[in-house]
């Protein structure tokens, strides 16, 4: 639609963002006490304690680096 393979890769950063973000808030909502999300504060999921590193590698960042070089290489050619 806008020729630019930039703007597909931002858009599925976006989207491994928000899923690790809901992962977190569901690791966060599973640490508290209660169980539930009521008790959860509103940044919950950026909360570094929640986040791992097979989230923050595996589910995110190898992802994102993905889809940057497919961009990149369809701006090449």
């Amino acid at each position: 639609m806008t020729k630019n393979p930039f703007i597909g890769a931002i858009a599925g950063i976006f989207f491994f963002t928000g899923r690790e973000i809901a992962q977190a808030e569901y690791r966060n909502i599973e640490a508290s006490p209660s169980k539930l999300r009521k008790d959860m504060s509103v940044f919950g999921g950026f909360n570094p304690k929640y986040w791992t590193l097979k989230a923050f590698l595996a589910d995110l960042t190898i992802p994102s680096l993905i889809v940057i070089t497919i961009a990149i290489i369809l701006q090449i050619l």
